[in-house]
């Protein structure tokens, strides 16, 4: 997992009060402080659950370096240099990526130094999307112990609601009718609707180990 740092929020909400009001179909007696609130936790909760974020915002990535790329069990004696091989490419936690505005390095004694852009390119097709080291580049060395490396980028999908793909935004709306007709109630672990993870699905990361000796898979972000 990486360690994320969220500096500039997004400015808008996917769905708007006013239609999360017509869709819950409020009485003009319901606090839109409570309504908010619906909203906030439904965008919470779908960007955990597709590993995404839906309003551009932007990220501080920090990774304590370099994966080494798996290798199959040895067995009995094998002769040479003992060489570590890195991936090359790193993921990046947030989904869709708008664009990467720099990658950061820290040595051992905590001085920062500026990644050159002509390392690497930015792989936005893939998903999750991966900064990609180009032929010939090499990745920084010396690196401090923990959090050596800080990639910063913009994720979302743009900088107003509508910008947002409409299975989602039902999924929220969904999602605070889910919120509001269990408010208050004593049911223990209501279980949110099925139709939710059937807009939703489509639209999650899934995140799946290398080897069959890492036959892991990851949802959510991380």
């Amino acid at each position: 997992m990486s360690g994320l740092q969220i500096t500039s929020g997004p400015a808008v909400e996917p769905i708007t009060r006013i239609e999360a009001r017509e869709h819950l179909r409020l009485d003009d007696d319901v606090d839109d402080a409570q309504v908010r609130a619906y909203i906030l936790a439904a965008r919470i909760w779908a960007e955990n659950f597709t590993g995404r974020a839906f309003i551009n915002r932007t990220v501080h990535q920090w990774l304590d370096g370099f994966l080494p790329v798996d290798t199959p069990l040895w067995e009995g004696w094998k002769t040479g240099p003992s060489t570590a091989y890195y991936q090359n490419h790193l993921e990046l936690a947030l989904a869709p990526v708008a664009s990467v505005t720099h990658i950061k390095y820290y040595s051992d004694d905590d001085t920062e130094y500026t990644w050159a852009a002509s390392n690497y390119y930015v792989d936005t097709i893939r998903e999750p999307s991966r900064i990609v080291l180009r032929d010939g580049a090499n990745f920084p060395t010396n690196l401090r112990a923990a959090n050596g490396l800080k990639i910063v980028y913009e994720a979302g999908y743009g900088t107003q609601g509508l910008s947002v793909p409409e299975p989602i935004r039902v999924a929220m709306l969904q999602y605070c009718t889910f919120l509001y007709e269990h408010r208050g109630d004593n049911e223990e672990n209501p279980t949110p609707p099925a139709v939710l993870n059937q807009l939703l699905v489509p639209y999650q990361i899934m995140r799946f180990g290398s080897t069959p000796f890492q036959n892991i898979v990851r949802t959510g972000i991380g």
